[in-house]
């Protein structure tokens, strides 16, 4: 089995499941949380908007297609919801090099004004040809804001915080959605576009008083700055000489020259291999879909006020996401992206069965049900698998290949939603939706057996002891290992 409970030896030889980033923190105790929390929520306010670039079309869909000055087709419908993911591909070709050159927050700062100008495009655009120009602006700037502001947060805090604060960006992907559901349900599509590029002014804002990311101050060989963000990050009293060393020791054992190549050599491969994985059950689930067309699969299905049962999808995300947070360094990564897949598969195979008995055998079922159905899925999804598999790909890989192995997962990531976007609708038309949610529930279910052999737990490991179990366990073919299998811990289990 491939999944991996990473551990240490400690000084006897012997596996223990007490972590050096614990040991140090037992000597040295911990860093003030208040400017990791502050850190981490300025650099993720961007996904606010970032995301509302997603979630616009699920409440703005039905009114644009009301609008006489927008003639849609089905392709032309398909495109206005999927052009965003070409314009993420083409920013993720540039996005981990802009942020290696010039910094994780200078990045996030250019980025803000470039989104504004994708919203102000769609909002004063007077036919369909403009909309899709200015949603292509917002996918290319996404691209930076979702990698960035990903990276950010993973490199600023403790470990022991990194779970939670890891999750931030996810977290206002969530908020994000939730707003262009609200601003779609009682704004005009016009109006909603001003409403959902808001919070990009106050994330210009609020970067100018944070520190850029230490490991960009390590990447780029300027200790002092290290130093200095460390400390205002910490506190002036805690003591990081012991992170400073390893910071510098990791960068030193990988250096410091970034080639893509990296990403297929044994030490990167497998984590990279991981990363791809996760975004691919992110994308197969069907959340994305539940999430982008919801206001008209709600109409499909009959629910009657199809615009509450959108703002009421956008709530319960944020329940899914929050208990995905408070859940990351209690139960862990890798049970959470099991539960989250088996959740979805369970809810949206029950809503094929609906639109079976209602299209097929003509059974109209109380319209409860599908609403029902999509809420349940929309929790799990949150849950993990729209969550998790961001934080993992940032926090598998080292500190010189891990902004460009973010952004190269970024842009397959995009490619599969692109794939799923554009063959939805033309899929649903032609087998009926009840066969599109039946493939979405099988596919779940065959991504969390999947999940439960190739996830690693990283829960309570440092950013460099994830890295350290990858690099040596290629070169650990018998023996004593970092990983931990599950018939290894029922023989140990055994022999006690």
């Amino acid at each position: 089995m491939c999944h991996a409970k990473i551990e240490h030896e400690g000084t006897t030889g012997k596996s223990t499941d007490t972590t050096d980033g614990e040991l140090r923190q037992g000597r040295q105790g911990r860093g003030r949380a208040i400017t990791q929390i502050s850190a981490c929520l300025a650099a993720s306010l961007g996904n606010l908007s970032a995301a509302a670039v997603n979630g616009w079309t699920a409440s703005t869909l039905p009114s644009m297609k009301e609008d006489p000055d927008l003639s849609m087709t089905t392709a032309e419908l398909a495109w206005i919801v999927s052009i965003i993911s070409v314009g993420c591909m083409v920013g993720s070709v540039f996005a981990g090099r802009l942020m290696d050159c010039i910094g994780r927050r200078a990045a996030l700062m250019i980025m803000a004004p470039c989104l504004s100008a994708g919203w102000v495009t769609i909002a004063l655009a007077p036919n369909t040809a403009i909309v899709l120009v200015g949603r292509m602006i917002c996918g290319v700037a996404t691209a930076f804001l979702f990698s960035t502001g990903t990276v950010y947060c993973s490199e600023v805090p403790e470990a022991h915080m990194r779970g939670r604060l890891g999750l931030i960006p996810a977290l206002f992907m969530t908020f994000g959605v939730v707003l262009s559901y609200i601003a779609g349900a009682f704004f005009s599509w016009r109006i909603s576009c001003y409403v959902c590029s808001a919070p990009l002014i106050l994330m210009f804002a609020l970067l100018w008083f944070i520190p850029e990311s230490p490991y960009w101050y390590i990447l780029k060989g300027k200790k002092e700055g290290c130093e200095a963000s460390l400390r205002w990050l910490r506190g002036p009293k805690y003591d990081f000489s012991v992170e400073l060393a390893e910071m510098e020791d990791k960068i030193n054992s990988v250096g410091k020259k970034v080639q893509y190549r990296e990403l297929w050599r044994p030490r990167t491969r497998k984590p990279f291999l991981i990363s791809l994985f996760m975004s691919t059950l992110q994308q197969v689930s069907g959340g994305n879909i539940l999430m982008m067309f919801t206001g008209l699969i709600f109409m499909s299905a009959g629910v009657e006020n199809h615009r509450m049962a959108t703002v009421a999808t956008g709530l319960v995300q944020i329940v899914g996401t929050l208990l995905s947070m408070f859940a990351a360094d209690r139960l862990g990564r890798r049970p959470l992206i099991i539960a989250s897949t088996f959740i979805i598969s369970l809810a949206t195979t029950f809503l094929g069965v609906y639109y079976l008995m209602k299209n097929v055998f003509g059974n109209q079922w109380p319209p409860w049900v599908p609403l029902v159905s999509v809420l349940t899925a929309v929790v799990g999804y949150c849950l993990g698998c729209r969550t998790l598999p961001w934080l993992l790909s940032a926090e598998l890989f080292n500190t010189t290949i891990r902004s460009t192995a973010n952004a190269a997962t970024l842009f397959y990531n995009r490619l599969l939603s692109l794939t799923v976007l554009q063959v939805y609708p033309f899929f649903e038309e032609a087998f009926g939706a009840h066969t599109v949610f039946f493939t979405f529930g099988g596919l779940s279910m065959l991504c969390s057996l999947v999940s439960f052999f190739v996830v690693p737990e990283t829960k309570g490991k440092t950013l460099e002891q994830i890295q350290e179990h990858f690099e040596t366990s290629k070169k650990k073919k018998k023996g004593k290992h970092n990983i931990v299998h599950p018939a290894s811990e029922v023989t140990a289990a055994t022999s006690v």
